[in-house]
């Protein structure tokens, strides 16, 4: 199912849910018994054809234990699949002793909600808290429950807003009257997982469940949707009633400024700092305090509060958007952060500051690599940013030579400002140049200017390059102007180009029976050069070259190199085969984007659509 046909499927189911919620329900628990009957019946149907085949051991000796092997592996890969083993979540173990009054706090909110036990409390470096359930029997469930638990969050909500976090996180497991919702909320993340199993499963047995997936799991997704929203509101709920609808407002809104504080100004600022530090001698988590957002011009944290408030609810996510969430528990948002002391930190008790000291050490190794880079790369750039200084005021920069320059400038030189100054002229002096255009227009709207709307809308409609870019540069623009429909409209044009940039990978990394090749098209020098690189590897013995049609990007050539290395009178090797397929990708230069193909063993299938494509053959 593609997005708009997923989106009137949830449209549909919403209003079922409304009108007539018995009936609904019925739909969603007649869908969950659906995906349980076709799984009971493949797994029947092969433990038939199992038993069958050890029944006929007697009539047909060898034959039949082959059967046996050919029908039993794919029941037991079956079998395997629905006991689908997930790796537990990553994390800091916390203990009782260690945590006591983290650990009471959990346990209180727990006996109230009458939610089964939490197994592992696990500390991460996440501006989040989750509930995340690990099945032991896969489908079955028996389930291993962890509370996540992200440092940063901790430090951003004081005690009580943070008991209202839990409290939501806990809802998602409660056995109250949501208990149903609750069921069909994981079974939507069992079933999604299941689904991965077997995509990534290239046994034919697969073949028995793959097709029925594809389409029933969207199905079921999109029909349980409003289901696993309405859980969201409940567990919101739960939030109110453990704490109350001030503090759990209170809550909301200090994670969705807080999210965006750290997004915009925490991490870019320590980031950014890589220009000029060689090493990235910082300690993000024991220094962060949400206070520094306070600290903050009051028009700062203000715009992210209103930009939070005027976002709508869609169906790109099962939770409700803040002003939905605050309307539902009946309460004003307010931002309300810890005062020095006073953040859900405290309850960690004396051990945080080692857990501090351990997520900074794991940020310093995980980032040194690339920090090494920007520092390098700053290092570089200061030095060339002078000589294309020198020769910007001679007027000998060509195109290539200002964007350069500006994207110097921006990055370590006179800041945004000069980089804008810069594209102006690159643009007034290469009007067609969609590179400097793109720069000209992503400068004008990150820095606030109207203009560069019309700028870049009119760069998307001229490259196909810049449609996903430029999509999410308007949806940042409006959702900084607190424009929150023209911002979801920027929205939607992010995901449908990114299903197309998605669609167009696959469509250039594989080749089917259903493709059209044809001609080349390539002049014959080339054709001579790739024949004279061709020619330097031993044992090839058949070489074809043809130019797939795509549906997407179609102005861009895609090649399909096809070659054999075996005499028709010698087996298949495919050992042989793949050597050689590696030595041509390294040794060979191709023309455009090229697939490899060697066109023997269960590939000799597509000889056809090579021998269709007239000239294809070089070799």
């Amino acid at each position: 199912m593609d997005r708009p046909a997923i989106e009137a499927l949830i449209a549909r189911s919403e209003e079922l849910a409304a009108r007539r919620p018995a009936a609904y329900r019925r739909r969603v628990f007649g869908l969950v018994a659906l995906g349980y009957l076709y799984l009971a019946m493949v797994v029947l149907l092969l433990v038939a054809m199992t038993l069958l085949a050890i029944y006929m051991v007697v009539y047909l000796k060898a034959l039949a234990i082959k059967l046996v092997f050919v029908v039993g592996a794919p029941l037991v890969l079956v079998l395997r699949a629905m006991w689908v083993k997930l790796a537990p979540p990553q994390g800091i173990e916390l203990t009782r002793a260690a945590a006591p009054d983290l650990f009471a706090a959990v346990e209180g909110l727990r006996r109230r909600l009458r939610t089964p036990p939490v197994h592992h409390i696990l500390l991460t470096p996440d501006f989040n808290a989750a509930i995340t359930q690990v099945p032991r029997l896969g489908l079955f469930g028996w389930h291993r429950n962890y509370l996540l638990v992200g440092l940063p969050l901790m430090k951003a909500l004081t005690v009580e807003q943070f008991r209202a976090v839990l409290a939501h996180e806990l809802g998602h497991l409660s056995r109250g009257h949501a208990r149903a919702s609750n069921w069909i909320y994981r079974l939507r993340l069992i079933w999604g997982r299941l689904d991965q199993v077997f995509s990534q499963t290239r046994h034919w047995s697969a073949g028995l469940i793959r097709p029925f997936f594809k389409r029933y799991i969207p199905y079921f997704t999109a029909t349980s949707f409003p289901l696993a929203r309405a859980n969201e509101y409940e567990a919101d709920a739960a939030s109110v009633r453990l704490t109350s609808a001030a503090t759990a407002a209170q809550a909301l809104t200090s994670v969705a400024i807080t999210a965006r504080y750290l997004r915009e100004k925490y991490w870019p600022s320590i980031h950014s700092a890589a220009k000029e530090v060689a090493q990235p001698a910082f300690a993000p988590y024991s220094n962060f305090a949400t206070g520094s957002v306070q600290d903050l011009p009051p028009e700062e944290w203000q715009r992210w509060h209103e930009a939070a408030a005027g976002e709508k609810t869609s169906y790109a996510d099962t939770h409700p958007s803040l002003a939905d969430r605050l309307q539902a528990i009946g309460a004003q948002g307010q931002f309300a952060p810890p005062a020095p002391g006073e953040s859900a930190d405290i309850l960690l008790g004396p051990e945080r500051s080692r857990w501090e000291r351990a997520f900074d050490e794991q940020w310093r190794k995980r980032i040194a690599e690339s920090w090494k880079r920007a520092y390098e790369n700053a290092q570089t750039g200061r030095g060339r940013i002078g000589e294309l200084r020198s020769r910007a005021a001679a007027g000998e920069l060509d195109e290539q030579g200002l964007l350069d320059l500006a994207n110097l400038e921006e990055s370590i030189g006179g800041g945004a400002g000069a980089a804008l100054a810069l594209c102006r002229s690159l643009v007034e002096k290469y009007p067609g140049s969609l590179p400097g255009r793109f720069a000209l227009a992503r400068l004008l709207l990150q820095s606030g200017e109207p203009e560069g709307v019309a700028a870049m809308e009119s760069v998307i409609q001229a490259s196909p390059d810049a449609h996903l870019p430029g999509a999410q540069l308007l949806r940042d623009f409006y959702r900084q102007r607190n424009e929150p429909s023209l911002a979801s409209l920027w929205e939607e044009k992010c995901r449908e180009s990114a299903a197309v940039l998605e669609e167009a990978r696959c469509e250039r990394k594989q080749l089917l029976r259903s493709d059209t090749l044809v001609g080349h098209q390539l002049p014959a020098e080339e054709v001579a050069r790739l024949v004279a690189q061709l020619r330097m590897i031993p044992g090839l013995t058949r070489a074809h070259l043809a130019r797939k049609l795509t549906r997407h990007f179609s102005d861009r050539p895609m090649f399909v190199f096809g070659f054999t290395c075996t005499r028709w009178w010698a087996p298949h090797n495919r050992a042989r085969a793949q050597s050689l397929l590696q030595r041509i990708r390294q040794e060979v230069r191709f023309p455009a984007d090229t697939l490899l193909v060697h066109l023997e063993g269960r590939n000799s299938r597509f000889a056809g659509n090579f021998r269709r494509a007239r000239g294809s053959r070089i070799l």
